[in-house]
């Protein structure tokens, strides 16, 4: 008794609840593992594996670099807070620019005929002022004398906080040490001596035209720029080991514990992982029984065929770890804790619930293999048994002809009535089975014609389906037995067809948003890497050879950069993500500001545009979109125009609406579907060498489309002829407005 006792144990209850606990402790511990590794890297990247110290890893070199930067703009660039004071630092350039964007100055026909005088505190006029601008000309100068001078003293209040910080926080440093020595050798400042500094070894040397750098930071300094306009050279080291007292010690610590925290993690992770297997072969073997080849008990959710159950499983899974990968991105750049905890909180309570999930299928999928019934538990089997039922009756043609028996044999037995009562002289019986007879039919007619309303409510319900009409309901109530099961495949095709549209929809949704987010992701380390080259391009290289490699980093990397924006705004066109206001735009001039502002581009072509437009025509159009329509045209016209060729564009009105139509002769021949130019990445150089990106007709069309007008390209041999045609203007009691008015201007402006 007892051998049996123990024998059956482990198909005890508890000691499957206890395997489901220990299972579910060591996933947790795993999540745990997997959050604070993450974390680990995020923040060390590989360094923390690579580096042999902490000095070789990246977030010690930036470090370094940053509070290097500080140094020369304190001890070299501003030097002292007299500098700040007496205005000797203020760039006058980044001043005024500044002072425009405080104030929402837009550059125009007062800004360009006019300068700021070298006092700060007025204007001098260049030009001459339009009379329709003169208000406005006399509120901009009387902000430029009244605000600037002041706008001034808080730039150089700015710069002397600045500075002040900067002092505060180099003298709060124990672990980095340096010293700035003038073009004489003197110590200027400095917070450490030459002899201390000789006995360090990870030091930084850095002057113009020359550096020495043991530690790899020069990359990471933003400011060597200010030491190539210098006389000073900066000497400046890092203590070993760290002092406790400063950033640099903080690091230190961090280090180590994720030095030392790393094989920790993974011996917790990997002794879980083998716990969690163990625990699912045991509940693999005894889930479902009570004893070893005793009865198995089925749960709700074996009644869930196994394709439909696994697919739920995979499709749960993949919109986890997409979720997943969401929160935690978000959890690695939140700084406030409170969120970081609840961001976490949610990450766990999804990862549970996927273990949760998974720890069923497999219990599930235990139960019928040891029920024999998994096979038979299966979307195909069940398939095959209702086709199956095809020759037993049990569909509508089995149905039908249990309905016409019926009829035949309730006709028969009636008449059988009629015949045998009117033999033996039974009138009254007789005639109450004709009176049977006729009800019987008008019954069975009744129920064939209800039959055929059915019959037409579906084919209605056909009807909308084809025409697109997804929100037609067919109502299965009115439906008679007959057609019910046709009806509610019709029902069921509706609702597929719906599920397919949406889904098309969000599929394309989703297409759109990815190439947005993985645009602005590529901008990042695309700005980076402009950036390096431009610092690359202000180096004097002794190597021609490099120099030139550096001009075609910059040419790539820049038309990349106009390629990936040019995708960004193709996607907010596409799905709408824009936002129109319609004003009053004069065609005319914002077409000739369109050439003048690509004058370069077009001389650059040797290609004189001709334009055709006898007086004004004002159309209804927003001014920031028309601009970039029309900038896409005349761009287009300069890549791809045969040089020294001629450009005609003829603005005219015609049915209710501005035209207008650009014709150019192509370079290259055009022997393609004249319909594909203005879909995405179709160029007119099929081999790909000029610098556009394919984008531009498709984002003139959007935004045309966007505003109520029509885009359209004809091409004749090698003529090409780009057409916009945008509605007229046709507000009533408009004041009138002189042909730089502010809509054109405002165009122009933001543009600019």
């Amino acid at each position: 008794m007892d051998t049996k006792l123990r024998k059956y144990r482990s198909y005890q209850t508890k000691w499957k609840i206890v395997a489901v606990v220990v299972l579910f402790i060591c996933a947790m511990a795993n999540f745990f593992c997997g959050i604070v590794t993450a974390n680990i890297s995020s923040h060390w990247d590989k360094d923390i594996i690579e580096a042999g110290s902490v000095y070789e890893t990246y977030e010690f070199r930036s470090q370094f670099a940053q509070v290097l930067d500080d140094v020369i703009m304190t001890e070299v660039y501003y030097r002292n807070e007299n500098r700040i004071l007496s205005g000797e630092l203020v760039d006058r350039d980044e001043l005024i620019v500044d002072f425009k964007r405080y104030y929402g100055i837009k550059d125009g026909i007062i800004t360009g005929n006019t300068s700021i005088n070298e006092d700060f505190d007025g204007l001098v006029i260049h030009g001459s002022i339009p009379n329709s601008l003169k208000t406005n000309f006399n509120e901009y100068k009387e902000l430029v004398e009244s605000r600037l001078p002041l706008y001034r003293k808080m730039y150089i209040q700015n710069q002397l906080d600045e500075y002040k910080r900067s002092v505060r926080f180099l003298s709060g440093l124990t672990n980095f040490v340096y010293y700035v020595e003038d073009a004489y050798g003197n110590v200027v400042a400095g917070n450490t001596t030459r002899g201390e500094m000789s006995n360090i070894d990870r030091t930084v040397v850095l002057s113009a035209g020359f550096s020495n750098d043991t530690m790899g930071v020069m990359p990471f300094c933003q400011k060597n720029a200010l030491m190539e306009n210098s006389d000073y050279k900066i000497y400046a080291g890092i203590r070993e080991p760290f002092a406790f007292g400063d950033d640099f010690y903080d690091l230190g610590q961090e280090y180590t514990f994720a030095k030392t925290s790393l094989p920790i993690l993974f011996g917790v992770f990997t002794v879980s992982t083998i716990i969690i297997l163990l625990c699912l072969i045991y509940l693999f073997r005894v889930s479902g029984q009570g004893e070893k080849g005793g009865k198995v008990t089925y749960l709700a959710v074996d009644k869930i065929y196994n394709e439909v159950h696994f697919l739920l499983i995979c499709g749960l899974i993949t919109s986890s770890t997409l979720f997943g990968f969401a929160l935690l991105s978000n959890i690695l750049r939140e700084t406030a804790i409170f969120w970081a905890y609840i961001f976490t909180t949610i990450l766990g309570v999804v990862y549970i619930a996927n273990v949760a999930a998974i720890v069923s299928y497999i219990c599930s999928v235990a139960r019928q293999i040891k029920g024999k019934i998994f096979l038979r538990n299966t979307w195909v089997s069940v398939t095959i048994r209702r086709m199956a039922e095809l020759f037993t009756g049990k569909t509508f043609r089995g149905w039908m002809i249990f309905v016409m028996l019926c009829y035949g044999l309730g006709n028969c037995v009636i008449m059988g009535a009629i015949i045998l009562t009117a033999q033996l002289g039974l009138i009254f019986i007789c005639f109450l089975s004709a009176l049977g007879l006729l009800i019987f039919n008008a019954f069975c007619m009744f129920l064939f014609l209800r039959a055929l309303r059915s019959l037409k409510r579906i084919m209605i319900s056909a009807r909308e389906t084809s025409k697109g009409n997804l929100q037609f309901k067919l109502n299965l109530q009115e439906i008679s037995p007959s057609f019910l099961n046709f009806a509610t495949d019709i029902a069921n095709i509706q609702d597929g067809l719906k599920n397919s549209v949406e889904d098309a929809v969000k599929g394309e949704r989703m297409k759109t948003e990815l190439i947005t987010n993985v645009s602005h992701d590529l901008k990042t380390p695309l700005t980076s890497i402009i950036s390096y080259v431009d610092l690359l391009r202000s180096l004097k290289l002794e190597d021609k050879r490099a120099s030139e490699y550096v001009d075609i980093l910059y040419d790539k990397s820049y038309r990349l950069k106009q390629l990936i924006e040019d995708l960004i705004e193709a996607s907010k066109v596409s799905s709408g993500n824009i936002t129109v206001t319609t004003t009053r735009v004069d065609y005319r001039q914002i077409t000739l500001q369109a050439i003048g502002e690509l004058e370069e581009k077009i001389e650059a072509a040797g290609l004189e545009i001709k334009v055709s437009c006898p007086e004004p025509l004002y159309i209804s159009a927003d001014g920031r979109h028309l601009w970039r329509i029309l900038e896409n045209l005349v761009s287009n016209a300069a890549k791809y125009s045969m040089p020294n060729s001629r450009v005609y564009i003829d603005i005219f009105q015609a049915e209710g609406r501005g035209i207008l139509v650009m014709k150019n002769i192509s370079a290259s021949p055009i022997d393609f579907d004249e319909t594909r130019l203005t879909d995405r990445f179709v160029r007119g150089d099929a081999s790909r060498t000029t610098e556009g990106s394919g984008l531009g007709l498709s984002i003139a069309q959007s935004l045309v489309e966007a505003q109520g007008g029509t885009f359209g390209i004809k091409v004749d041999g090698d003529l090409f002829k780009a057409i916009v045609s945008m509605p007229l203007w046709e507000r009533k009691n408009e004041p009138y407005y002189m042909e730089d008015d502010d809509t054109t201007e405002q165009a122009t402006s933001e543009k600019e």
